[in-house]
């Protein structure tokens, strides 16, 4: 959930704008971020999570809690190690190929931009809390 919240932040322009858009603090938006111990149970509230996500291109908040929901939580970044890199390569590597399907005809249809979609949002959420990790916060 930290994680699709930095996703969502950043893809409105940052803390900042995510605030005026929000109508609230940016403190409070911030410690919704933080994946620090202490900010470690505070979660962004419903009809603000919902407020962010259509304020992006993307539901990064609300594919999280549809994952949760569905008791697949997304899978973490973990440890920085070369098998984390790779798996983000892989995930990048997924977004390439459904791409390059897509338009090998010349054609976009709505079924291939969903297609393209489905792989990019996880791949942002992936990135997203690679992100977090490097950051600390948003």
């Amino acid at each position: 959930m930290k994680a699709a919240t930095v996703a969502a932040v950043d893809a409105v322009g940052g803390v900042s704008r995510a605030s005026q858009l929000l109508g609230m603090g940016t403190s409070a938006l911030t410690k919704y971020c933080s994946t620090a111990e202490e900010w470690s149970k505070n979660f962004i509230r419903v009809d603000l999570a919902v407020a962010l996500d259509r304020a992006t291109a993307h539901p990064f908040i609300s594919t999280a809690i549809s994952q949760l929901v569905a008791d697949q939580a997304p899978a973490s970044v973990g440890e920085l190690t070369a098998s984390a890199v790779l798996r983000l390569d892989g995930v990048l590597d997924e977004v390439v190929r459904t791409i390059a399907v897509a338009i090998e005809d010349g054609h976009l249809d709505a079924a291939e931009r969903q297609a393209v979609r489905s792989r990019i949002v996880p791949a942002m959420l992936f990135l997203a809390r690679l992100d977090a990790m490097m950051a600390g916060a948003c």
